[in-house]
């Protein structure tokens, strides 16, 4: 294969990287903000139903809404914790992390000229194991 060929194919492989590193991107970022909407609205719940628990020592019904809200509040942070999305946009960030390092040192090295056919030859290699391995620590998206 000519070096044409191999330079093409390095680049459209750093394509791919910022193409796929923008889908993990997007994806963290929509997981992000649903766990943060879930923590505020389990902090709001546990501090109303607080502030109802402390208020229904003196109006007793009070202490109706106090138990809903912290029966709502427990479900929401079970389904956070079984949804695991901490685990979940961490793991997105890192994988575009890597997929954008990845799509640098393939830029970096089309750019130098005195490279061989073999040099090209082996880093095509070496970038095959680098996307292999991302892709199996990542999450499929």
């Amino acid at each position: 294969m000519p070096i044409s060929d191999k330079k093409k194919l390095l680049r459209e492989m750093a394509k791919n990287c910022v193409n796929k590193s923008k889908l993990y991107r997007k994806r963290h970022k929509k997981y992000k903000f649903r766990d943060d909407i879930i923590d505020l609205s389990v902090s709001m719940m546990v501090g109303a139903s607080m502030s109802l628990t402390i208020m229904g020592i003196t109006f007793p019904i009070l202490l109706i809404p106090s138990a809903i809200l912290s029966g709502i509040a427990f479900v929401l942070s079970q389904a956070q914790r079984q949804y695991n999305l901490k685990h979940r946009y961490n793991m997105d960030s890192i994988t575009c992390i890597q997929l954008q390092e990845l799509s640098r040192e393939i830029s970096i090295v089309l750019r130098k000229n005195h490279l061989s056919s073999e040099d090209y030859e082996d880093f095509l290699n070496d970038v095959s194991n680098k996307l292999s391995l991302i892709e199996d620590t990542a999450i499929i998206i």
